[in-house]
């Protein structure tokens, strides 16, 4: 239940910024917003990139699950970039590989 009423909350969200940097209200969301979605305890952060598209990170520390959403500017048609659970990224001792996925990641603290 709380996992749906935090997934409504990032829809909210999302749906408000895209809505906000279409109509022009751009001063808005300059700056990284921290804890922006009230009192879910949600950390956001959005950049600018090639003043077509927005980058919006979300990152709940509570379940340890990160997403990163691109936002058109001319459409405001958001898609999901990356959702991931970074718990398990957490764990490790030591990374220094470009293509471990997260299961890789899980299946490896599993075994130790």
């Amino acid at each position: 239940m709380r996992q749906w009423i935090v997934l409504a909350v990032v829809a909210l969200g999302l749906g408000l910024l895209a809505n906000g940097w279409q109509s022009g209200h751009e001063t808005a969301f300059a700056a990284p917003l921290n804890a922006g979605l009230g009192s879910t305890g949600l950390i956001t952060h959005v950049q600018e990139l090639d003043n077509k598209l927005l980058r919006v990170v979300m990152i709940d520390p509570a379940q340890r699950v990160m997403g990163v959403y691109d936002i058109s500017r001319d459409t405001g048609e958001i898609q999901p970039r990356s959702i991931r659970n970074f718990n398990a990224d957490l764990q490790m001792l030591q990374f220094n590989s470009d293509t471990l996925s997260p299961a890789d990641i899980q299946n490896t603290l599993e075994r130790q």
